[in-house]
């Protein structure tokens, strides 16, 4: 009896150990989790049903097939509703995963809300050096970390019309930066006071005197030598210099040193020396409300590589691209950018930053003809400006815009304020419009005006 116990437990222990052997335990056969990530779309571009959406979707549906593991969720939120959409999830607790792409003006509207990158970056030994360092820095915010990776990228330079400049018997503006300009027979540099007075003998009135001639009527003006598409005071401002609103303490605000100079030069542009359209002219129909170089009649304008989504059927092949002008000997070349973002409520920050390195990767090809952006790493832009040479045959010197990485203006002119959302709207929406509209002492209105109450604003986020 004793040896039958005996057979049947040594019969038993064999019986486990094979299980073991063979994988048996229920720890080992378990399934592996799958991780589920949401994409966040709608901060910035991406959000065009048409052209973006289904493109976004493949590059999703290619890494889910790859990534069995890793699966992601594509959310598209109309741009007009991505805020309070993002907002409401962030303050429920479900935050999505990666966000993006979105600029520093996008993301700004959501300070303390995003991930540290550079513990991830660490971990997986992630080669920095393939981007600018300039491009890096431009996502590292004080205090905050390595708030994103370079993407897409949207280097400024001026845009102009040869045809304008040749029929003022006028030296196109130089393509490299640093280049000098002949102006009246003698060499200058090619800074913002020569586009003044290079601006001024391209500015026509209706009887063909330009702004430098006596009878030149500033009523009838059928010609403008620059105008400003689109942008705002602190591109303004960082085209003379770099600087930011947000002073060293986080609470302070103050003009950036250069920038009342850069406003006062707009504005005397405008009212004193009559070479760029008024805020009231350029909300005219015939002079493109807001949108004037397309209109054929302006000879100069500063603006960034986005721009060439928007120069219509007028200008053909009359249009070309110049250094960005010096302001003292120095040139600050304003810089847009693209990146995407992790949630600082990731669950999954690790896969989170997988997923990115991706869209910043092996998916960027797809995703920057989408978007419009000129990519951050050098390897990939001579594709990318091979692709735009197929669409504006007249040989845009792209090297100009290539170049920009070594002169970019840190800080970004979209830079952080408290309050951002309502700061950024007041900045753009009432103060630079007013630049435009009425001759003024731009110092004294600053001083007075604009800054106390910016800092008011900015005081009501505590």
């Amino acid at each position: 009896m004793k040896q039958r116990k005996w057979r049947l437990s040594a019969i038993t222990a064999v019986m486990m150990l094979i299980a073991v052997a063979c994988g048996g335990s229920s720890s080992s056969t378990a399934p592996t989790e799958v991780v589920q990530l949401r994409w966040f779309v709608g901060l910035g571009t991406g959000t065009d049903v048409e052209t973006q959406v289904p493109v976004q979707q493949e590059v999703v549906d290619a890494w889910n097939a790859a990534n069995p593991n890793i699966q992601v969720t594509l959310e598209v939120v109309p741009n007009a509703d991505a805020k309070n959409t993002l907002l409401t999830q962030n303050a429920a607790g479900n935050p999505p995963d990666v966000v993006g792409p979105a600029g520093v003006a996008g993301s700004n509207g959501f300070y303390g809300q995003w991930l540290d990158l550079a513990p991830l970056i660490s971990d997986a030994n992630y080669d920095l050096s393939q981007f600018p360092a300039a491009a890096v820095e431009a996502f590292a915010v004080g205090g905050q970390g390595q708030l994103g990776l370079p993407f897409a990228s949207f280097p400024s330079f001026m845009y102009f019309r040869p045809s304008l400049f040749e029929e003022a018997g006028l030296e196109l503006p130089p393509t490299t930066y640093g280049g000098k300009y002949t102006l009246n027979g003698a060499e200058v540099d090619w800074s913002w006071e020569t586009v003044r007075e290079v601006g001024k003998l391209l500015t026509v009135d209706s009887a063909g005197k330009n702004a430098t001639e006596a009878g030149f009527n500033k009523n009838k003006i059928v010609q403008y030598g620059y105008a400003q598409p689109w942008n705002g005071a602190p591109e303004w401002g960082s085209w003379f210099k770099p600087g930011q609103f947000l002073q060293s303490d986080g609470k302070t605000l103050a003009v950036p040193d250069g920038w009342v100079d850069a406003w006062q030069w707009y504005n005397d542009a405008a009212f004193k020396d009559y070479f760029m359209p008024n805020a009231d002219t350029a909300a005219l129909e015939e002079w493109g409300q807001g949108n004037d170089f397309p209109t054929g009649k302006i000879a100069m304008g500063q603006s960034y590589t986005w721009y060439t989504c928007c120069l219509g059927d007028v200008l053909g092949e009359d249009w070309n691209i110049a250094s960005t002008p010096s302001n003292n000997g120095t040139i600050s070349n304003d810089l847009n950018a693209d990146t995407f973002r992790i949630s600082a409520g990731s669950k999954h920050p690790k896969e989170a930053f997988e997923f990115m390195t991706y869209l910043l990767g092996e998916a960027s090809a797809k995703l920057l003809v989408i978007y419009g952006g000129m990519p951050a790493r050098a390897a990939d832009q001579d594709a990318f400006f091979a692709t735009l040479d197929e669409k504006f045959p007249q040989g845009v010197n792209w090297d100009i815009a290539k170049a920009s990485y070594a002169n970019a203006s840190t800080p970004s002119a979209e830079a952080y304020i408290p309050n951002y959302l309502k700061a950024r709207d007041y900045i753009y929406s009432d103060f630079t419009p007013l630049l435009t509209k009425k001759a003024m002492d731009v110092s004294d209105y600053v001083a007075n005006t604009f800054i106390p109450a910016l800092q008011a604003i900015a005081d009501e986020s505590e």
